[in-house]
């Protein structure tokens, strides 16, 4: 089947699917780039955008983990004693491919990025011919896939700066959260690029095991499963949900139970299932694993922003479900994409704390039923309007495109504005560091060791592990455990120039044997290091110092 819609793609549509996958690349890397261009004197830029920044240095932190010899992956966001337990085999490959090239773990993670965009865009462009044999509308298809969003600058000005502050993840989604469509997900990270493919192949793998009761395909669906949920469990309650539901509509449909997908679901899940046991094993028995899972709170924001945040797409989508049963089109492929639509959404309103995570793949049959819905008002149009209006209105190329910007485009205008006006601007400090603070992280490289723990400020300790691989007190919201008693310590630490009995006995239970102290850390209160007999200065420059305790 594959293979049959491999050959389906003339050499026309080859020359636009090379086009568009290189303007994709070009459009997710410009930022960047022009970060880097645009690094001030004395600075460094540290790879990053402005949407989502905390969790890349966590990324950072696994690829130098590995790089530097380890084969399980430590949490280095926090002081506790912990055993290696945690494998990733995506960011162990990652970090091996950083460290045989000798690529910085920056390089070696947007190189990731840019090697599976092709992949990516290539399985869009063959779902959609697998959905449209007319070669106009599978590359509209592939268009939507590729670059449609929402509605979430429209209403960014309704929400202001107070309730943003309160309420953060009631912030459009198009506008910072790379779950919610595809071209986010490829600005983002190689492992969001590289999940979005499994989900996709999964699904559909699934669907033609069921359809044509070949083992084959749920053999390559568990065998994908399995690899998906060893570094990104998330999408577990997803795919079991979406498959599961699937199934009871079609017993409820032929008014019996069909064997054969239950069948199909036994492989699937058997092949599936160790990478399963390997995470509930880690929540049973690892208790650095069972409090990231509590404090990783990704939560959906309100259903009126969501669905401003799909904005067309999901009115198209609606429009299309209603379309396909008034026409009686319910054939086994759209039950399969509407169940995927509706189960995956009621899951963003799930118990689960983090909700948002599942929103990654809802898009794909959002949009896949959109287009079937924007293909119905095409045909009703050109059947009702006369030839001279629905060549100027609705066949008129140029128009469609300046409407698709309009209608599914402004969102990603918007955050590419965005982008580059942070860098001009220097509004976002995760984009620079300092050549004074590089010149502190090249210290404590060479002359600490990594199970050496770090005390500094929130900002800078989320940047030394991806940095130089080493322990910090605090610096992530999920990965630090306890994060908030620990983030008022270190406020606690600063804020004064006394109580220092306390302060030592504070150092010694946490096992912190070095202090950075930077400008954010004078800020927070009038700790002088310099004048404390339990503190060695080791380094100065500029306003960097690090103390060693004695």
């Amino acid at each position: 089947m594959i293979r049959d819609l491999i050959k389906s793609i003339t050499k026309k549509e080859w020359r636009f699917l090379i086009i568009i996958t290189l303007f994709v690349i070009f459009l997710t890397t410009l930022p960047y780039l022009y970060g880097w261009y645009q690094t001030p004197e004395n600075y460094t830029y540290t790879g990053l955008h402005s949407l989502t920044p905390g969790d890349i240095h966590v990324y950072f932190s696994w690829i130098e983990s590995i790089k530097q010899g380890n084969l399980f992956i430590e949490n280095l966001y926090t002081s506790e004693p912990q055993a290696r337990v945690m494998l990733n085999i995506f960011w162990s490959s990652v970090g091996l491919f950083a460290k045989f090239t000798g690529l910085s773990n920056i390089i070696a993670f947007h190189v990731s990025r840019i090697i599976l965009i092709p992949f990516f865009l290539f399985l869009l462009y063959l779902v959609a011919s697998y959905f449209w044999q007319n070669k106009i509308w599978r590359k509209i298809c592939f268009i939507f896939l590729t670059f449609a969003s929402g509605l979430g600058f429209a209403i960014s000005g309704l929400i202001n700066d107070s309730v943003y502050r309160k309420v953060w993840y009631n912030w459009p989604l198009d506008l910072w959260a790379p779950e919610n469509n595809n071209l986010l997900t490829m600005f983002q990270s190689p492992h969001l690029i590289l999940s979005v493919i499994f989900l996709i192949l999964v699904f559909f793998l699934m669907f033609f095991s069921f359809d044509k009761n070949k083992i084959k395909y749920s053999l390559a669906a568990g065998i994908i499963a399995l690899l998906l949920f060893e570094f990104h469990p998330f999408h577990a309650p997803t795919i079991f949900a979406v498959l599961g539901a699937y199934a009871l509509v079609q017993f409820i449909i032929h008014k019996k139970i069909i064997f054969s997908y239950l069948k199909h679901l036994l492989i699937f899940s058997a092949i599936s299932l160790p990478s399963i046991l390997y995470w509930l094993w880690l929540m049973r028995s690892d208790y650095m694993t069972q409090i990231r899972a509590y404090q990783n709170i990704c939560l959906t924001p309100s259903l009126w922003v969501t669905a401003f945040s799909y904005g067309f797409i999901l009115i198209l989508a609606i429009l299309a479900i209603f379309a396909l049963i008034k026409k009686n089109k319910l054939n086994n492929l759209n039950i399969f994409l509407i169940t995927w639509l509706i189960v995956q959404f009621a899951l963003l309103y799930s118990p689960f704390n983090f909700q948002r995570r599942m929103m990654q793949g809802l898009q794909i049959p959002m949009i896949l039923l959109a287009v079937i819905g924007l293909n119905y008002i095409y045909c009703y149009l050109k059947a009702r309007l006369p030839a001279e209006k629905f060549d100027f209105w609705v066949s008129n190329k140029y128009l469609a495109v300046i409407l698709f910007v309009l209608l599914f485009g402004s969102s990603h205008i918007f955050n590419w504005v965005r982008e580059f006006s942070v860098v001009v601007n220097k509004t976002q400090p995760v984009l620079y560091i300092s050549n004074d603070t590089t010149a502190a992280f090249d210290w404590l490289k060479q002359n600490t060791q990594p199970s050496q723990v770090i005390l500094t400020d929130f900002y800078n300790g989320n940047l030394i592990p991806g940095r130089i691989g080493h322990k910090i007190f605090l610096g992530h919201g999920v990965e630090t455990l306890f994060f908030n008693s620990k983030f008022e310590q270190v406020n606690w630490f600063f804020s004064n120039n006394n109580l220092d009995d306390k302060k030592k006995l504070f150092l010694e239970n946490n096992n912190i044997s070095y202090i950075l102290y930077t400008g954010q850390t004078r800020n927070l209160g009038d700790f002088q290091p310099s004048k404390k007999n339990y503190l060695q200065q080791v380094f100065q420059k500029g306003e960097l110092e690090i103390y060693k305790v004695k």
